[in-house]
Formats: structure tokens, C-alpha cells, sequence
């Protein structure tokens, strides 16, 4: 058992512990901080590069979550790592406009039980690509903040998490210097969803 920002992980393993084969497909799930289910799909591994797994769903892959079952409109390639209190959306339209990067301000990634697991703290920032930046979702942040009963240091680290990502925005560091843009799957990867 181990403890990284007050969080106690005990044994689950973190990302890019494999290391995982591009085109291996991963189940991707997220819960809220009492553990319920948040959202729950699969995924294409792009690269594992030890402390990050770049995973890629096309649009219409199906996706399960506290909403029920729908399908994703839009493709995308996740980003996540071990170290960050974010993950990102990197999501295109169906026919490969870029849309936006959205970011997940979240616990850190872990391998759970063949799972990438990451439990999900309700604020988003959404940075579009005509340049407008939107911090999401603050009243949920507040009202989970006292149900689930967050400790302080959590409800901290994700507005540092927030800040962090907005400067990293702001200075457009990798990975969000726009060039994720530019990438595509195989054709074989968009054909398989659904």
C-alpha cells in the first residue's frame, strides 16, 4: 500500500505497467468519489509510454454511465498518466473536425484488475478549437464536495489541478499545444466501434 497526496492506492497498479500493444483494446472506467459509476466504454490502445497510455474510441463506440447506455458522438484520444490530478479528451467530429480538449480534473490513473480506472472530481475545462477555455461543472464540484465528503487536501489539489492545466493551456505546453490535432487512427480502429 502506498499514499500520494493523502490518496491511498494499496494494490492497484499504474498505467503502463504491461506495457500494453497498440491496438490492444482496454477497457476505460470512471467513478465518482463514493464509487459509483460515472462512465464505462472501451478503447484502443495508442501508445504506452510507461507513465502515460494514449487510448483511442471512435465515434459511435458504446459507453455506459450513470445516464444509461448511449454511443460517443465524437472521436477521441484520451491521455493518461500516473503522476496528474487531470486526464484529457483530445475529440474530434465524426468527420475529423477538431471539436475541443477536454480535461478531467480526476485522481491520478491506475490499473485495476485489467481496468484503467480513474475516479472522476467533477470539474472540467473544455478548451474548444476556435480558443475559448470553460471551467465546467463548479456546482457539481460543490455539491459532491459535501456529499462525498472530500477532505481539504482533495478539494485543493483540484483547483491546483485546474490552474496547472490553464497555464499549461496558456503557454499551449504538449499536450496541449494543439498538435494532437493532427493525428489519426487506422481505419481499421474507426471501422471497429460500435
Amino acid at each position: 500500500m502506498r499514499e500520494r497526496d493523502g490518496w491511498v492506492v494499496g494494490d492497484v497498479e499504474p498505467v503502463g505497467q504491461g506495457p500494453l500493444v497498440p491496438g490492444t483494446r482496454v477497457p476505460v472506467a470512471s467513478t465518482k468519489y463514493d464509487g459509483s459509476l460515472h462512465y464505462r466504454y472501451d478503447c484502443t490502445v495508442v501508445a504506452d509510454e510507461g507513465d502515460r497510455l494514449l487510448a483511442f474510441a471512435a465515434a459511435g463506440t458504446p459507453m455506459y454511465s450513470y445516464r444509461g447506455e448511449r454511443s460517443t458522438g465524437r472521436h477521441f484520444l484520451r491521455v493518461h498518466d500516473t503522476e496528474h490530478f487531470w486526464n484529457l479528451e483530445v475529440m474530434w467530429d465524426p468527420d475529423w473536425r477538431p471539436s475541443r480538449h477536454y480535461v478531467n480534473i480526476a485522481m491520478p490513473s491506475a490499473w485495476d484488475d485489467g481496468t484503467l480506472r480513474f475516479v472522476d472530481l467533477d470539474l472540467d475545462l473544455s478548451w474548444w478549437a476556435d480558443g475559448r477555455v470553460l471551467l465546467l461543472d463548479e456546482d457539481e464540484f460543490a455539491e459532491h464536495r459535501t456529499r462525498f465528503g472530500y477532505p481539504p487536501w482533495l478539494v485543493e489539489r483540484a483547483w491546483q489541478a485546474v490552474d496547472e492545466v490553464r497555464g499549461l493551456i496558456s503557454t499551449r505546453t504538449t499536450p496541449f499545444d494543439g498538435a494532437l490535432y493532427a493525428w489519426r487512427p487506422p481505419q481499421h480502429w474507426v471501422d471497429a466501434a460500435g
